[in-house]
């Protein structure tokens, strides 16, 4: 899949070219969602989209991001479905130690919003769950709180509508508020991936499923085989609790002779509390 989403969107664009679809005009770009710069087509599955689809969600990224975030973003990816208060898991220690988690990655954001939001923005999925806390602390530190996603839930039952693509928050009246300023809502899940990655000046990476693992080992791919300027990288949460299975997984490759292991386990730094990201992410930038 990693080469899936490189090999896609490069030779839409190597194949339009010439055709004027890398020339994207504003109109091009444009969004039905209020608080999107751009909202691609819906089309469906990925194997529905053209080439035309790929390289004007390509294009329209990068103009994006040449013209309002040229530095990049602070990425946060983690799950979808560890919230702010979590009652599905059995074990109360998992509850406790799932809703501790939201709230660490709710403070970092909020904190690095405050001190650096201007220069390195923090970007999410625009998703719920630990999306959300990054998404939510960054518009409580007053924003700005980016977004990169696709027709996920809402937005692909209904249509294709992307006025319900960014996640909102409810408050404790019920009301729903939106937690996602500015982004960017693809047509394609590939471009998307591929974009949030190459867009980012740093990674914060969460406990997550299936997704979660996926943009993993997409990110670290990339970087151990050069095809991305490395980055630092967090993998934030209980080591013991929540990354002991990717680690043994990473040794399991290892002895197997398929991997490694210093060339993945250099480019990631594990941190149990996410609040304490900002400080070695200062000094890892050179902001302090």
């Amino acid at each position: 899949m990693r080469r899936l989403c490189y090999v896609l969107s490069i030779a839409a664009l190597l194949a339009l070219q010439g055709c004027g679809v890398l020339g994207q005009s504003a109109s091009d770009c444009a969004s039905s969602a209020a608080n999107a710069s751009y909202a691609g087509p819906y089309r469906g599955a990925e194997n529905n989209l053209s080439a035309q689809d790929l390289a004007r969600d390509v294009a329209c990224a990068y103009r994006f991001k040449a013209e309002k975030y040229p530095r990049g973003f602070v990425v946060i990816y983690g799950s979808s479905r560890i919230g702010e208060n979590n009652t599905t898991q059995a074990d109360p220690a998992v509850r406790a130690a799932n809703n501790q988690l939201y709230q660490g990655v709710r403070q970092f954001a909020s904190r690095w919003t405050r001190l650096y939001g201007g220069k390195y923005p923090i970007m999410t999925g625009a998703g719920p769950g630990l999306m959300e806390a990054g998404s939510r602390g960054a518009t409580e530190a007053g924003g700005p709180s980016i977004g990169y996603t696709t027709y996920y839930g809402p937005s692909r039952d209904k249509g294709g509508d992307a006025r319900l693509a960014f996640q909102q928050y409810k408050d404790k009246d019920g009301k729903l508020n939106d937690i996602v300023s500015d982004g960017l809502i693809f047509s394609s899940v590939a471009v998307r991936e591929s974009m949030m990655i190459a867009h980012s000046a740093a990674i914060v990476i969460a406990p997550g499923g299936s997704g979660t693992e996926w943009e993993i080992f997409q990110i670290l791919e990339s970087m151990k085989s050069q095809q991305l300027n490395p980055v630092p990288i967090f993998l934030v949460g209980n080591k013991e609790r929540y990354w002991r299975s990717f680690e043994q997984r990473l040794r399991e490759m290892a002895a197997v002779g398929t991997l490694r292991m210093n060339e993945v386990t250099d480019l990631f730094v594990y941190v149990e509390n996410p609040e304490d990201v900002l400080e070695m992410l200062q000094r890892k930038m050179s902001l302090n």
